[in-house]
């Protein structure tokens, strides 16, 4: 098996240099790999490289630029799927700016706003999907959302990225790079790879994102401040570990009755609920317990403090965290 040296990625632009280079983007939405890889892919292809980007849903669930955009107030099955339909028209026209290829463009129709579901109901036929497309593209750089982004979908993504690998000891392991979108890193992340876009390739990246029209209609600004001159990665994956099993918050007690423990890992997920006494196996920032789950969780398990009452707000407050091995 090839070792990398801690610098390898550090340097996204050596990794696409490499014979044989074959970069994949895992974008949650359209728009998201103009966003975060529009420089990394046109590089990779300048070189010669392979690149693949996978769509896993059509961003259907999009109800406010739609509301606008289309001058209506109610929005049911039939006019999701028209704005599907639309997002991925904008998604081939971002694509061609940047001169991918429609052959490697997979689009895997999940529901939009549901991964974390997913994630928890329906593990292994994720976990099966993503093997499968791993095995026909073989990609040997991943870019895919940072297990600390705050959009729900996207921080799923991660993990099961993460525990696809975990649970395909055959499978080549790509040098993985994560984007972040929404939210802000966090502290002690030990390795950034930051790549240098020149202005040409920025100028093709702005003409990408701007093809997905329906999402700058509301955002512009902040969508086309990622045409910035670099694009930056958190290098390699299982950076964030925590050790034991104490986990990161510490929720106001008034609101906890409200809160439930989402808990993951490769044999399946459950919802856990708060309060186990003196038999809890999850621990507040302080200390004290705060939930059993049902079973013993095989690390690395991921273990997500959700909040169920009603909210516009699409965002995670607390998000993922990891336990490793």
């Amino acid at each position: 098996m090839r070792l990398e040296k801690p610098s390898d990625l550090l340097d996204p632009d050596a990794l696409l240099k490499r014979p044989g280079a074959n970069l994949m983007v895992m974008a949650p939405h359209p728009d998201d790999e103009s966003l975060a890889t529009g420089g990394l892919i046109q590089r990779a292809l300048g070189y010669g490289a392979g690149v693949s980007v996978v769509f896993a849903s059509d961003g259907e669930n999009n109800p406010w630029p739609q509301r606008v955009l289309e001058r209506r107030a109610w929005i049911g099955p039939h006019q999701r799927a028209g704005w599907a339909a639309r997002r991925r028209g904008e998604a081939d026209a971002a694509l061609r700016a940047l001169g991918v290829d429609a052959d490697h463009v997979h689009r895997l129709g999940w529901p939009d706003g549901s991964f974390t579901w997913m994630l928890l109901d329906d593990t292994a036929a994720m976990l099966a999907t993503m093997r499968e497309l791993l095995v026909r593209e073989r990609p040997t750089v991943l870019a895919l959302p940072d297990l600390v982004d705050k959009h729900p979908d996207h921080s799923a993504i991660h993990v099961l990225m993460e525990m696809v690998f975990q649970t395909s000891p055959g499978l080549r392991k790509p040098d993985c790079l994560g984007y972040l979108l929404h939210g802000r890193s966090q502290p002690g992340v030990p390795q950034r790879a930051v790549f240098a876009l020149s202005d040409d390739e920025r100028l093709r990246k702005r003409r990408a994102i701007e093809a997905h029209a329906s999402q700058i209609a509301l955002s512009r600004g902040r969508f086309l401040r990622f045409a910035a001159a670099t694009e930056d990665f958190v290098a390699g994956l299982d950076c964030h570990d925590r050790a034991g099993a104490t986990l990161p918050w510490l929720p106001p007690r008034a609101l906890r009755p409200f809160l439930a423990l989402l808990a993951v890992d490769a044999a399946g997920g459950e919802r856990v609920r708060l309060g186990a006494g003196d038999d809890a196996t999850l621990f507040w920032r302080d200390g004290n317990p705060a939930a059993r789950p049902s079973r013993v969780l095989r690390p690395p398990y991921y273990v997500k403090l959700y909040c169920p009452l009603p909210s516009p707000w699409v965002f995670d407050g607390w998000g993922w965290c990891r336990f490793g091995a």
